[in-house]
């Protein structure tokens, strides 16, 4: 689960698994507006898949150990060329090639909780002996 967040600068992940590739070399602090503060150990980039099966990359992502909700900052989705339509209380998020990634409502405590499916790039390899 995804949380969007206006405040957010970056985006943030708990689940190593769903990387694509890791930079060991970055890392640092994150600190929330309620002044609490997670530690930074690596940052990567995460495919998605969008609402018509095809998939996508997210890079810039930190991988943060035991984070118990992963956040997708607007502002960093608007600086990649995502774009983001809000009516209704409901927000749109288009990809850079205006395909619809997701349309979700907010909810009473003023956030859009987004259920992107995450995979796992597999690399299958065949060996072929004579």
């Amino acid at each position: 689960m995804w949380y969007l967040d206006n405040d957010a600068s970056y985006h943030i992940y708990g689940d190593i698994d769903k990387f694509r590739e890791l930079d060991e070399s970055i890392t640092g602090n994150v600190t929330f507006t309620d002044h609490s503060k997670v530690f930074i150990k690596e940052k990567g980039t995460i495919l998605i898949k969008l609402k018509n099966k095809s998939h996508q990359f997210i890079s810039d992502i930190y991988y943060i150990p035991n984070l118990k909700k992963n956040i997708l900052s607007l502002k960093q989705l608007l600086e990649k060329g995502y774009e983001i339509k809000m009516t209704d209380l409901i927000l749109t998020l288009l990809n850079t090639h205006e395909a619809m990634i997701t349309k979700i409502t907010m909810t009473k405590n003023i956030m859009f909780l987004l259920n992107i499916d995450t995979n796992v790039p597999k690399c299958l390899k065949a060996c072929v002996k004579d």
